[in-house]
């Protein structure tokens, strides 16, 4: 009696197990919890901090936008990362392209950023400083360069490049002059990186993202570089797909 209810028990877990796998992108759910596979079901974004590269969840091959996101990252082999993902029905959504371009070419959205540190208990302007340099424009492609400043960092230069088309949509950020920290170096021209995309997969619209830096693991400051780092990453996030009008 005990071993068929532990042969039943088995069953149930597996055909969970394979549910969850069915509602995500393959391989997700090797990688994921539980927990996070709810939440994304349940319509929240979810957002893990997953430190390196080899930590991706994301598979090469699902859609070419994502692939891309992935060299983002990997091509500075980021060590401070954090992978976002959020989901949507495609019903009602139709247009989720052309939002998510309309809504990331505007680079003066970025004076509407709030982060919150509710650690130091105060909310600010996550960019003080917002100047777009340049712009160019072609089919299915979009180049913007600016002058930013992140709060308690100083100014820097920025290029950001939009793609879309049948596809999907790819948006990708770089610093293209250092971040210092007081007199510190703290990112190098080309260690802070965003990468987010936007795809149709097996019945869903998709937004994934990886935003990152390499930088320097000091131990004693390295938690809170992290917690500072993930808080402006979910701030950020959370900002951008709320400007989406979703239909659920």
């Amino acid at each position: 009696m005990k071993k068929m209810f532990f042969l039943a028990a088995l069953l149930v877990l597996a055909l969970l197990s394979s549910a969850f796998a069915h509602r995500l992108p393959p391989n997700f759910s090797d990688e994921w919890t539980q927990d996070e596979m709810q939440e994304l079901e349940q319509g929240k974004i979810v957002i893990r901090n997953i430190r390196k590269c080899k930590n991706i969840s994301m598979k090469r091959g699902i859609n070419s936008c994502a692939d891309k996101v992935i060299d983002v990252a990997e091509e500075i082999n980021a060590n401070y990362l954090a992978e976002i993902i959020y989901k949507m029905p495609i019903n009602g959504n139709e247009n989720i392209i052309e939002q998510a371009v309309k809504i990331f070419e505007d680079i003066n959205l970025y004076k509407e950023i709030i982060y919150s540190d509710e650690k130091k208990g105060f909310n600010r302007n996550l960019f003080p400083l917002v100047e777009q340099r340049f712009r160019n424009d072609r089919t299915g492609y979009i180049q913007v360069g600016s002058h930013l400043r992140m709060d308690m960092l100083s100014a820097y230069d920025s290029e950001l490049e939009i793609e879309y088309g049948k596809n999907g949509f790819f948006f990708h950020q770089v610093n293209t002059t250092p971040l210092l920290w007081r007199s510190f170096k703290a990112v190098k021209e080309g260690n802070m990186v965003a990468g987010i995309c936007c795809f149709e997969w097996n019945g869903s619209h998709y937004v994934y993202a990886l935003g990152g830096i390499r930088a320097p693991r000091i131990p004693f400051v390295m938690s809170e570089i992290e917690r500072q780092f993930i808080g402006r990453i979910e701030d950020f996030t959370v900002f951008y797909i709320k400007r989406f009008d979703i239909k659920r």
